[in-house]
């Protein structure tokens, strides 16, 4: 390339006149050195620098060994390394950073550069160095290194599972970072995760579903919080998550997710639900939720005009068992009973038990009334059949009350009054029973020989 000719101008300006020095030396950085080879005690430095240093220059001679008592020894000795090998060795650089101790007390943070000046024989008469105060840029580098710290011990030490993502320009997603958390729940590794797109890690179409939950985010540019389950590594888990917009400038370039395991709520929820609305011992609704599921019927009935039956189910003389063979006995007779309930009804019906040995039954939507006989029918029948329990074999009526929906009542309350009267009128009507045979006997017994109760068949009424 060929040289500018003002180049060669300013070093013949340089050479006939002070002026140009005197113009630059004060504008040079924060300061501009100068000091022998010969005699290194001789320096020479420039107003600006000392007075960087909090020192007036007229009360300072200039004696290198005036610096040496305020420069961080270590560094001292780093520089006297680097002048020696930058004098020997014109490609080593002689630039590095140094700390000296201001007058009031203060680091300030010099980065100290030079250039060893040779005569024409190459022997280096003189050291001319540059001076750049960097104490604010390293005030900021400690401010930014505490505040990184800080949002390290707060990233990973927090509870919550936190995550990482980034907008890109064309609206899609990735993946930045995760915390510890996160990478222990969900078993996803911080090398695993970055910088995949929610469809490269979870697969299409779990992937879709998260990116619509933070294009919300995206779109409304507010945080929005929601439940999700997940398969993931880590196991099966159950979030309550948080998706924070980062908006810089006029656009959000991050999104902060914040996830919290609810799954043992969850279970927890689940299992105070069952409690509250389930029988403990058949699993079976219990009232609570029978006369919730009840009065639901009947708002739904009478909005789509259609008939409903509810069956209030007694087992006769069931604390003849309770008393001869105990309530474990007792317990899977009621079990039992149950389980034979729901064999005889569809799902979108409700068996339930009221307590004791008292159960109730609500079919949905019947059409022929004669259809309602015929279930009951096959309710007696199958509840009569024998069970085989704790070395026993028991034969188990029982009476059974019906009520239909809307010739019997258009309230809860008196569909139920209803099915129980007409239960009790069934059990007035005839005494039922039960049979029993120790199971352990029945190989040498007979038929004849099983021991009874008065077991006269219910009859039914409707």
């Amino acid at each position: 390339m060929k040289e500018n000719y003002l180049n060669s101008e300013l070093y013949d300006l340089i050479n006939s006149t002070t002026s140009i020095f005197e113009f630059t030396q004060p504008g040079s950085l924060d300061g501009i050195c100068c000091w022998g080879i010969e005699k290194p005690e001789n320096e020479w430095m420039s107003f600006k620098f000392l007075e960087i240093l909090g020192y007036d220059p007229a009360d300072n001679k200039h004696k290198a060994i005036k610096w040496e008592e305020i420069i961080f020894q270590e560094d001292l000795k780093v520089a006297i390394e680097n002048v020696e090998k930058h004098c020997a060795d014109p490609t080593h650089p002689y630039d590095q950073i140094v700390r000296y101790k201001h007058k009031n007390g203060s680091t300030i943070w010099i980065r100290s550069r030079g250039s060893a000046i040779r005569d024409a024989e190459g022997k280096v008469t003189c050291m001319l160095g540059a001076h750049t105060d960097i104490t604010d840029l390293k005030e900021t580098e400690k401010e930014t290194s505490r505040l990184t710290k800080e949002y390290e011990k707060m990233f990973n030490g927090t509870q919550h599972a936190m995550f990482l993502l980034q907008v890109l320009e064309n609206g899609e997603f990735r993946y930045i970072r995760n915390n510890l958390v996160h990478q222990i729940k969900t078993g996803f590794l911080l090398d695993q995760i970055m910088n995949k797109s929610p469809q490269e890690l979870l697969g299409k179409e779990m992937g879709d579903l998260l990116v619509k939950k933070y294009q919300k985010c995206l779109y409304s540019r507010r945080s929005i919080i929601y439940e999700e389950e997940q398969s993931l590594p880590g196991g099966e888990r159950i979030w309550l998550t948080t998706l924070t917009p980062v908006v810089e400038g006029d656009k959000v370039s991050h999104i902060v997710g914040s996830a919290t395991d609810i799954t043992e709520r969850k279970k927890l929820e689940l299992e105070l639900e069952k409690l509250a609305n389930y029988d403990k011992l058949t699993r079976l609704p219990n009232r609570r939720l029978f006369f919730e599921r009840l009065e639901r019927m009947v708002v739904e009935h009478e909005r789509d005009n259609r008939k409903f039956a509810l069956l209030f189910i007694d087992l006769d003389r069931f604390k003849d068992i309770n008393d001869h063979y105990g309530h474990v006995v007792g317990d899977e007779v009621l079990i039992t009973v149950g389980e034979r309930l729901l064999k005889c009804i569809r799902k979108s019906d409700t068996v339930a038990r009221m307590g004791g040995d008292e159960f109730t039954v609500i079919i949905r939507n019947i059409e022929e009334e004669k259809n309602v006989d015929k279930l009951v029918e096959k309710i007696h029948k199958v509840i009569q059949k024998n069970m085989h329990i704790g070395g026993y074999e028991f034969s188990v009526n029982s009476s059974i009350g019906v009520a239909k929906y809307p010739q019997d009542g258009k309230d809860s309350d008196t569909l139920l009054r209803k099915a129980d009267s007409n239960m009790y009128e069934t059990k007035r009507k005839g005494k039922g029973g039960f049979d029993f045979l120790n199971q352990t006997a029945m190989i040498n017994t007979t038929q004849s020989e099983k021991i009874r109760f008065n077991s006269r068949a219910n009859s039914i009424y409707i």
